[in-house]
């Protein structure tokens, strides 16, 4: 808004020397006119108080004179109306040449912006291919772990199946584990049902082996 603002003062200041040099060369027209018509009417006359004769050389040397005048005002027309072009063109360019100055480090300074945001989305890249591979290696351990411990559960439900001593021995360690936190209450409690269950079973096995 102030670039178009100033130029547009400019323009106004342009405009009123374009009309005062438009002024001055219209009055130097009229007095040129003016001028050739008084001396093409000069007559020759005989010397009288008051009157003047002038040559026929000194006439045209007039003439030519105001022919050069003419010219020079002609020229100087075109030159003030080509300076004030100048002016403003001049004006124009420095006005634009600050404002291509101001967008080319501000594209500069995007570049730069869009060069650091684009190593930053590089290592993120490689921090997130990085992450995978970590989280692909912790599934498989993870995964590892819950079949080593199925597996552990497991031998301690088959060894829970088994003679008097041996079942309650593992049964003591079950209990153990629980206390410190590495069986939950439901693999406990699924380990108690089978104790449970063949502790129940060899009561009927002895009642039985007495009866016979």
């Amino acid at each position: 808004m102030g670039n178009y603002q100033a130029m547009k003062d400019q323009m106004e200041k342009d405009k009123k020397a374009l009309e005062i040099a438009s002024k001055k060369s219209s009055e130097l027209d009229k007095s040129t006119t003016d001028i050739k018509d008084t001396v093409n009417n000069l007559k020759k006359a005989p010397i009288v108080k008051n009157t003047y004769t002038i040559s026929e050389d000194d006439k045209n040397k007039i003439l030519e004179y105001i022919d050069k005048v003419d010219k020079t005002n002609s020229d100087f027309k075109r030159t003030e109306k080509l300076s004030v072009t100048l002016n403003n063109v001049d004006t124009e360019l420095e006005e634009n040449r600050e404002k291509i100055k101001i967008l080319t480090e501000n594209n500069e300074a995007l570049f730069l912006k869009v060069d650091t945001l684009s190593k930053n989305i590089e290592n993120k890249n490689k921090e997130i291919k990085e992450l995978k591979k970590d989280n692909k290696h912790l599934e498989e351990l993870v995964d590892y772990f819950k079949d080593l411990f199925n597996r552990l559960v497991n031998f301690i439900k088959h060894k829970i199946l088994g003679k008097d001593k041996e079942r309650e021995d593992y049964w003591e360690f079950s209990k153990d584990l629980y206390e410190h936190g590495i069986f939950s209450d439901k693999t406990i409690t699924d380990i108690k049902d089978d104790y449970d269950w063949n502790k129940e079973n060899d009561k009927h096995k002895d009642h039985d082996d007495f009866e016979l």
